[in-house]
């Protein structure tokens, strides 16, 4: 039990309370597990409340809550297929089921004890929704739609079921659920999440956004994401945004931009993000949720932006006074090839409007081009960047490879003190399987920037470094470094060699990781045919690279130990020859 101090019992008549809670920073739920919760919360009634506190946020099923109130019953749904759905966010899932095997109440709800029920109800802070299908344990378990109305019916504590709730997640695939939200809305919301289907017709999204209204004034963070086109919820949606006067952050899909909406955001005093939603990549292209204008006065606390439009649009937007000169994390996507020359002009853009900027994402992968157009990249493609002087994190998506050379990475170095994080390029397409940069070039970036925490390239295939029976001991990256191979191969097959290169070259042990951007695993781009099999290689090349790690701060160790053992000699030593 955490926090608590364990006494010795040594007669029947020990006194009451003798069992001390002490609040510590650490929550119960990461020092135990929820079997001693739930034996802690049957210990004493000193230990009851919090172990019960955290028991309840963190359920994976609303219907233990839902038994409180009367015994549950399976039933037929809309089918017989079943087809079970669930997210996990934060600390709390509450499931349901989108169709087949459903759970109702069995006897009349309002005969239920509303006590008890608040009880339980007032200690859930995160709510999740999903129709999405996904195959689920034995263990969940889901309750009909009829019953949730019922239940928000006869609740005799006001609208909201849950009066805690501070965070929930919606997705809804059909019209009939998109207004079910409603009941478990609170006062004290700060995050709502909102993933709405295209089998939802727009009508019902409508209803949704309507009903949403001044019931959130105390939000703080907005996400929606929907393939249904802006056009036709614009206004209402930016009347909603309207009414959210402490919001933080609003993630929005890619193209829902348009000036009614940025028109009320912009009045919004504490938005410090405007994010963009990059999951449905693929939706209908919409011009007019693409063109953003800033005017000065507007946007007084925005620090971070991610937006789609177009290079021309894009330049113009930077080029401008106001809001855009505070930006410290810039997130810009388009869709189409350019020549390299406008490129450079909206790099230059970027730098002389926002020469504070920490944080550049950069995507270029095509969805309607043909890849590789433009062929590779270079730092020359780059080089207006280099005067971002407090830039922390590069990242650039492209349809083919970025070529880096020796010279490259330390210039890199020269100019970004700072830099943590850099991606190039590390997926394109498939048909650059003989382009990319020798992974040899690892060895100059311990060297130049040994502070660098995150590296994702795409290597060539064939070329691979020369075997240095050398640990290398001076050289390094310093801390925690993990390589992010993306679409690349193992160069040569050769895993040993690349192993032992890599080991040589860090001070802890280092992760490999294979990974997509979000940008092209939205677009047409296929992992490579020998993916599953590259995966695995890399697996074993990470291995040994940790295992010649470990051996070499094992002699290091073992050689400083030595050292100084030599030193104290010499310091006896030198004084007994004086005498």
């Amino acid at each position: 039990m955490a926090g608590g101090k364990r006494t010795t019992r040594k007669s029947s008549t020990a006194p009451k309370g003798s069992v001390e809670v002490k609040h510590s920073s650490t929550p119960a739920s990461d020092l135990c597990g929820k079997p001693d919760l739930g034996r802690a919360a049957l210990a004493c009634r000193k230990w009851s409340p919090v172990a019960l506190d955290h028991l309840w946020e963190e359920l994976d099923s609303i219907v233990p809550l839902l038994a409180l109130v009367q015994p549950l019953r399976l039933v037929l749904g809309d089918n017989e297929e079943k087809r079970w759905v669930s997210v996990f966010i934060g600390l709390l899932e509450l499931v349901f089921l989108k169709s087949g095997i459903l759970q109702e109440f069995e006897g009349n709800v309002a005969d239920a004890d509303w006590g008890r029920f608040r009880q339980y109800a007032y200690r859930i802070r995160i709510v999740v929704f999903d129709e999405n299908d996904t195959i689920l344990g034995k263990k969940k378990s889901f309750i009909a739609f009829s019953s949730i109305q019922a239940l928000a019916f006869v609740h005799p504590f006001g609208p909201s079921l849950l009066p805690n709730l501070q965070r929930i997640f919606w997705c809804c695939t059909r019209d009939d659920t998109a207004l079910c939200i409603l009941p478990f809305l609170s006062p004290s919301l700060h995050t709502l999440e909102l993933d709405i289907d295209s089998a939802v017709s727009s009508q019902s999204f409508q209803r949704l956004l309507r009903s949403l209204v001044h019931r959130t004034p105390c939000l703080k963070h907005f996400q929606l994401s929907t393939k249904l086109v802006v056009a036709e919820i614009s206004d209402i949606l930016a009347q909603l945004l309207s009414t959210t006067p402490t919001l933080q952050t609003a993630t929005l899909p890619q193209f829902f931009h348009t000036p009614e909406i940025l028109v009320s955001l912009g009045r919004l005093e504490q938005l410090e993000e405007l994010k963009a939603d990059w999951r449905y990549a693929n939706t209908d292209y919409f011009e007019r949720g693409t063109t953003l204008l800033f005017p000065n006065g507007s946007y007084p606390a925005l620090r971070t932006l991610h937006f789609h439009s177009s290079l021309a649009l894009a330049t113009m937007l930077f080029k401008t006074t106001g809001p855009i000169s505070q930006l410290k994390e810039v997130c810009f996507s388009t869709r189409k090839c350019y020549p390299f020359k406008l490129l450079k002009e909206f790099l230059s853009a970027v730098t002389r409007g926002c020469p504070q900027l920490e944080v550049l994402h950069l995507n270029f992968a095509s969805i309607i081009d043909d890849p590789g157009a433009g062929g590779s990249l270079a730092l020359d493609n780059l080089r207006p960047c280099l005067s971002l002087v407090h830039l922390r994190e590069l990242q650039v998506a492209y349809d083919c490879s970025f070529i880096l050379r020796d010279d490259d990475v330390w210039e890199m170095a020269r100019a970004w003190k700072n830099l943590r994080v850099l991606r190039l390029c590390s997926d394109p397409g498939d048909f650059m399987e003989y382009v990319g940069t020798p992974i040899a070039i690892l060895k100059t970036f311990s060297r130049a920037i040994p502070d660098l925490e995150y590296l994702s390239l795409y290597f060539h295939e064939n070329e691979v470094p020369q075997f240095e029976p050398d640990l290398k001991f001076e050289d390094g990256f310093n801390g925690p470094f993990e390589l992010d191979v993306g679409f690349s191969l193992v160069p040569g097959g050769q895993e040993h060699s690349i192993g032992f290169f890599l080991g040589t070259l860090c001070r802890q042990k280092p992760t490999i990781s294979v990974t997509q951007t979000d940008w092209t695993a939205c677009s047409d781009y296929q992992w490579p045919q020998k993916g599953e099999q590259e995966d695995k290689k890399w697996g074993r090349v990470e291995a040994l690279a940790r295992m010649i790690c470990q051996a070499k701060m094992s002699i290091n160790t073992r050689i400083q130990s030595l050292l100084s053992r030599v030193e104290s000699l010499e310091r006896m030593i030198v004084p007994t020859a004086a005498a």
